[in-house]
């Protein structure tokens, strides 16, 4: 990620060499001394940081420090950090032979599909290594013969899965030097096979493929992998017993991903406009990688090469599928959970930063490990394995309310109008007319089986008033848990405290006495005692009951 050097113009390249020669380049070079110092100790080495902050470009920057190229690449270090380092770490440079994979693009609506790809970005880099070919110091028996099928994507699935091996073997023939093994975005193609159902072939593929060129491999000199999450459950890194995990909580190499305050200060005073830091820091700061404050280095290059307009520039970077996955397979307790952290509250949450995306059905309290390493989440305090996260910063609250509200409301914008309207006005019968609605043309009511499924269903719909409401869901008042509970922001504004008891039963014909008994269930445990400390005396109750699309609401 880089602007232009008059700062005409962005880049979101990954190549290296381009933006030290052309763009204006924020300095992560010492990453390269890092490595050197630690490689010994720790040969493979894997990142997991959100997408769009600066793995790709770190990757490319290692590639051209190390690799053993016929042109001079120092030219691109000179001005740099790492340079500054002495003869330890400049004798590095060039020494190398490097393998470089990016399965960036590894998608594909099947396994097959992305078997093929797989097998075109394995072809590509052999071919890269002309020197092979013609080279008297490796096998030119069985080796040879399993290149140039690789090159000419004839290789079976076995041979793929070796492939890595193979080469780091050949590279160290020919060279008489152990090969450096770089692998971008490693679990792509393993998202994908989770969101398009070929998750368990494509990890165990990933698992003996890494495997292969990792484990006890004896032509390696290190191998540095990047990726969001590190999918450990699933056996991908089974037995790497050399392998050292760089994530999210981790101090070390926390400054060399996303731009750190210091650089965030640099980058606005060289582009004249110092003023802009508290404006840079409400939208896009907030990470915190370790104990480094981190600012998204992708939105803070779109922010100034877009005239210092703030906007979610991060959002149409990935698909933000984890959020949408999320309000499949939360329950109550979460959705209270998710529903604290959307209105900016601090909320102590489970975190395992090993558990990969497979695992959300069967705990789906996993969600938060996972928004967590996506860049959804920034935690201000560790107690164990409970969290204290809220949401970084303005870009990623307003992702969470779009992504959430456009799930679920699915095009209907005027139910969602209806329905804010209704609740704000103390209007039940349009309320009742607009639920009954999103329930029978928009909601996917086949997954609301119990009564927590439509509770979670009631509060994404709360969502919609959040400017207006502050809501809170599953929390004590009076004498237990209420459901949901909505207290206006601004009490200038003559606007109803909301109080929400949600009911569910199987027989259609017993919906009129659960509405009865939701109703009861809020005067008898005196559910609008919080409402009433704070004030409110004016208090719309709300008694729902669902059953698969029908529904009946009162109102008292």
């Amino acid at each position: 990620m880089a602007l232009t050097k008059d700062g005409r113009g962005f880049s979101d390249a990954c190549n290296f060499m381009n933006i030290v020669s052309k763009e204006y380049y924020v300095d992560k070079s010492l990453l390269i001394r890092d490595l050197i110092d630690n490689n010994s100790r720790h040969p493979v080495m894997l990142f997991t940081r959100p997408r769009r902050f600066g793995k790709s470009l770190n990757i490319s920057m290692i590639r051209i420090f190390f690799e053993k190229t016929r042109k001079d690449n120092s030219v691109y270090f000179n001005d740099l950090d790492i340079w500054k380092c002495g003869e330890q770490y400049t004798s590095e440079q060039g020494k190398y032979p490097v393998i470089s994979l990016d399965f960036k693009e590894c998608e594909s609506e099947t396994f097959q599909g992305a078997m093929t790809v797989i097998k075109d970005t394995l072809a590509v880099e052999f071919a890269r290594h002309t020197e092979l070919k013609k080279s008297r110091r490796i096998d030119r028996g069985h080796d040879l013969k399993i290149y140039n099928k690789i090159v000419g994507m004839n290789a079976d699935t076995d041979e793929i899965k070796k492939s890595l091996s193979l080469l780091s073997r050949m590279l160290y023939a020919h060279h008489g030097v152990k090969p450096i093994i770089l692998i971008d975005e490693y679990d792509i193609p393993v998202q994908a096979g989770y969101e398009r159902g070929y998750y368990s072939q494509i990890t165990d593929f990933f698992r003996d493929f890494l495997s292969a060129a990792l484990k006890g491999n004896d032509n390696l000199e290190f191998a540095v992998i990047t990726g969001v999450t590190r999918t450990a459950k699933a056996g991908i890194f089974s037995g790497l017993n050399n392998l050292a995990v760089y994530s999210v909580s981790s101090d070390e190499y926390s400054q060399y991903f996303g731009f750190t305050k210091d650089e965030v200060k640099k980058i606005l005073d060289d582009f004249g406009h110092p003023e802009k830091m508290d404006e840079i820091c409400e939208w896009y700061d907030g990470y915190k990688f370790g104990e480094t404050e981190i600012f998204n280095p992708w939105s803070v290059s779109h922010y100034v090469d877009k005239n210092f307009a703030p906007e979610t520039y991060w959002a149409g970077t990935s698909s933000n599928s984890i959020i949408k996955d999320m309000l499949h397979v939360t329950t109550a307790e979460i959705s209270a959970q998710i529903l604290d952290i959307v209105q900016g509250r601090e909320t102590v949450v489970p975190i395992n930063e090993n558990v990969p995306y497979a695992t959300l059905k069967e705990n789906p309290s996993n969600v938060f490990s996972i928004l967590l390493a996506g860049g959804y989440l920034k935690v201000t305090k560790r107690e164990g394995k409970k969290y204290t996260v809220v949401i970084p910063n303005k870009e990623v609250r307003d992702i969470y309310e779009d992504e959430i509200t456009g799930y679920v409301w699915r095009g209907s914008s005027n139910a969602a109008d209806r329905i804010r309207r209704a609740f704000m006005e103390s209007d039940a019968d349009t309320l009742y007319e607009a639920i009954s609605y999103h329930l029978m043309h928009v909601a996917n009511w086949t997954e609301m089986a119990v009564e927590n499924a439509y509770q979670v269903f009631m509060i994404t719909l709360s969502l919609n008033l959040n400017d207006v409401y502050e809501v809170m869901s599953n929390s004590k008042s009076g004498y237990g848990l209420f459901d949901i509970e909505m207290t206006p922001r601004n009490r200038e504004r003559g606007l109803p405290g909301i109080l929400i008891e949600c009911e569910h039963r199987k027989d259609e014909s017993e919906l009129e006495k659960a509405v009865e008994h939701a109703l009861n269930q809020i005067e008898e445990r005196r559910y609008d005692a919080n409402l009433l400390d704070k004030g409110i005396t004016k208090i719309d109750k709300y008694g729902i009951a669902f059953s698969g699309q029908k529904v009946v609401l009162k109102k008292k």
